[in-house]
Formats: structure tokens, C-alpha cells, sequence
């Protein structure tokens, strides 16, 4: 069943991933009967569906007919992705970490390439996790094994590590200011630990602070699973274990907190994943839900993202990262279909558009 899930969803990337090729230049809009929108009309759409990352033959593929790709099937390279986890991008970059493979596979759009890093030599890696990008396309990648965070190039050449394994338990993420003036690691402890915290770090890894420790008070956590950034520089962190999303000010003091469990829409069940984009929308994949959903920043719950068919797109078993990038283009990761979607936030004009 695992095989038929994969080949299907390698077909999926084929036939409908070529509008994702506009991240290479300026991206365009083309309203057609095959497109995938969220909500689903006759609602007004918010989010478009534009592609599936999973091989390494993604810009050869893209330019296959669909009658083409699936008569072609079975010549088509095996998935690139293994497990992946989590997902960064900017400026048409997409590096995405695999647990196991132990590297970092990067598409680059503008060069029209894939490629991995994180295999050999300095800056090997053990267990990558979380990943983040600065707005140079520096790459950041928490390494949970090594308990570092190790610092790339776009072009996967090591620079430095920040931080150590005295500091952590278990390091799970990483996220990064845009000018790269502040790195945050999030240590998502254990059982046994109380370093269930955040770890604020300059520049040139020179510690600054730490905020959280183990608990259920405001600006405690259990189990924190993702960080993200918000446009003012606040830090969102992913309180995973007491089913909530709380927010700090970028040096870490608490400001407000939101979200409860809950088996219905709108509350979290088994959350991992966290993003936000460039309205401060805050979205949530959820691994119990099997789908993402989108919130205000104050936790007001706007819409859902799931699938219409099963193994088509929005078509989740465990979703994990999340990252939103500069165009406000959503990457959602599933670890066990081994793919990351790609998804748009539509602008005003195109919604009006659609809504006529």
C-alpha cells in the first residue's frame, strides 16, 4: 500500500506542478478548471495549489505533458525525500531537511537544480530537524544528534556551528531573524527534562538568553514542537503539549497565549507544525486532524486546508513543518507520504477575479 501511495503521489507532482516554476522569475496566476483552490468555490478562494516536491527530477519532470508522465511512470527517478521534516524558503530556494538520509535536500528554482548537503565533510549531520533561511539564503539547520545548530551557504558550503550539547536535550528547531542578527534553537526536552525552552543566540552564536522551562503557566512549555517569526520580529512557539501557541516579544518576554485541545475545528488535537506569513496568519498542521489550519494572529480560526480527494493535494497522513515565504507561498511537509506541498495565498485582485 506504501508503494501505491508513493507512485501516485510522484504522478501528483507531475502533473500538477509546473505553475511552480514561476517562483523562478516572477511568479504567475492562471485561473483554469483543473486548479485547486481552498475554500472551494462557491466560496471565495484563499489558497491555490501549485505543486509537490518529492523527486529529484522535479524540473524535468515539470516539463512532461500529463499524458507523458503517466506513460512514463515507471522510468521516473525513486521519491528524493525520505522522511522529511521540515521546510524553509526564500527567494525561490526550498531546503527541506530528511531525518533519514541524515541531509538537507535544496530546490533552487532560479538555477533550476536539486541538490543535498549535510552527507559529508564539516557540517556532516546526524539528525537534521528544524531548518530556517535568513534574507541572504542562509541556510540553518538544528541537528538534534549533535545538539548544534550548523549554519550553510544557499549552495550547502558549511560556515559554523552555533551552540552546543551541554546547552540542549533534545534541539528540535531553529528559526532565524531576516537579517540573521538572531537565532533562536528550541530545545523540546523530554520526560525527564526541564529544558523545554528557547535559546536566543547572536550573529556569531554568542548565547544572549533563554526563556520557557518546563510547565502549563504563560510562557511555560511541554513539549514545544516549532518556532515561527512574526512580521515585527515576536516569536511564536508551538506549545505542542499543552495544545496551545504562545507569543513572545523577539528577546522572549511573554505576551499572549491562545489555543486548547479539542476534537472539533478550530482547536488542536495532535499539533506540530507552525508558520506565519506576511499578514501575520498563523497556520497549524495538525497530525490527528491530518490537515492544516489557519488562524489569526489572536487564535481567531479562518479556514482549514485538506483534501478534496484522497492522495490529492491537501491529502495529509503526518504532517509536520510548515514554512510561508516571501510571496506568501505556504510549504507544508508530510513525513510519512514523503513530500512538501506547495501552496499560494491569493492576492485581493485574484479573489475578486474568482468571485465573479
Amino acid at each position: 500500500m506504501i508503494v501505491l501511495r508513493s507512485g501516485l503521489a510522484r504522478l501528483s507532482a507531475l502533473c500538477l506542478s509546473v505553475s511552480l516554476l514561476g517562483l523562478a522569475g516572477c511568479a504567475t496566476f492562471s485561473s483554469s478548471s483543473s486548479a485547486i483552490y481552498w475554500p472551494a468555490p462557491p466560496q471565495t478562494p484563499r489558497f491555490v495549489y501549485e505543486a509537490t516536491l518529492q523527486t529529484a527530477d522535479f524540473f524535468q519532470a515539470s516539463q512532461r505533458s500529463a499524458l507523458e508522465a503517466k506513460l512514463n511512470d515507471v522510468l521516473l527517478s525513486q521519491p528524493l525525500l525520505n522522511k522529511p521534516f521540515d521546510v524553509a524558503a526564500n527567494n525561490g530556494v526550498i531546503a527541506i531537511t530528511d531525518t533519514q538520509s541524515a541531509q538537507v535536500h535544496v530546490y533552487d528554482m532560479p538555477r533550476k537544480r536539486v541538490f543535498s548537503f549535510g552527507w559529508r565533510g564539516d557540517g556532516q549531520l546526524q539528525k537534521p530537524l528544524g531548518v530556517a533561511m535568513d534574507a541572504t539564503n542562509q541556510i540553518y539547520v538544528a541537528d538534534s544528534d549533535r545538539g548544534m545548530v550548523s549554519v550553510y551557504t544557499r549552495f550547502g558550503h558549511f560556515l559554523r556551528d552555533v551552540g552546543a550539547p551541554t546547552m540542549f536535550d533534545r534541539l528540535s528547531d531553529v528559526a532565524v531573524s531576516k537579517d540573521g542578527s538572531r537565532i533562536y534553537a528550541l530545545d523540546r526536552g523530554g520526560v525527564e527534562s526541564q529544558r523545554h525552552q528557547v535559546t536566543i543566540f547572536d550573529a556569531d552564536g554568542r548565547m544572549l538568553a533563554t526563556f520557557g522551562g518546563r510547565g502549563q503557566a504563560d510562557g511555560r512549555f511541554n513539549h514545544p514542537s516549532q518556532l515561527a517569526l512574526m512580521s515585527n520580529g515576536d516569536v511564536l512557539v508551538m506549545d505542542a503539549g499543552n495544545f496551545r501557541v504562545q507569543r513572545f516579544s523577539a528577546s522572549g518576554e511573554f505576551k499572549y497565549v491562545w489555543g486548547k485541545p479539542g476534537a472539533a475545528i478550530g482547536q488542536l488535537a495532535r499539533p506540530r507544525g507552525l508558520a506565519v506569513d506576511s499578514y501575520d496568519h498563523v497556520y497549524v498542521s495538525d497530525a490527528a486532524f491530518q490537515n492544516v489550519q489557519v488562524f489569526t494572529a489572536a487564535g481567531q480560526l479562518l479556514l482549514t486546508i485538506d483534501a478534496k480527494h484522497q492522495y490529492g493535494p491537501g491529502h495529509y497522513v503526518l504532517p509536520a513543518g510548515m514554512n510561508v515565504d516571501e510571496t506568501n507561498r505556504l510549504y507544508v511537509v508530510d513525513q510519512f507520504l514523503g513530500k512538501v506541498e506547495v501552496l499560494r495565498l491569493l492576492d485581493d485582485d485574484e479573489r475578486k477575479r474568482l468571485a465573479n
